[in-house]
């Protein structure tokens, strides 16, 4: 686990034009497949989810109480099964 300060500076190794590419396991039905993961380009909106990342913010919402294990926090996932 990373917070997004240690994961910025850990970005700013590369050159800023660098592509990202995040995988996506695909699924094969109702199961998972163990095969190999395919890359795609990530989609960098100003929202709170795109193809390939979610940002979810539980700081101000009024249904996580202060005994959830998610009180305070916010969550960026990048890279999802398909």
């Amino acid at each position: 686990m990373a917070t997004i300060k240690e994961f910025k500076k850990w970005l700013d190794r590369f050159p800023e034009e660098t592509i990202i590419e995040v995988g996506f396991q695909q699924k094969a039905g109702n199961y998972e497949s163990y095969g190999a993961v395919e890359f795609e380009t990530l989609d960098l909106k100003d929202a709170d989810s795109g193809d390939g990342w979610d940002f979810k913010d539980f700081r101000n919402n009024r249904f996580v109480e202060s005994s959830d294990e998610m009180y305070g926090k916010c969550f960026l996932t990048l890279g999802d099964s398909v």
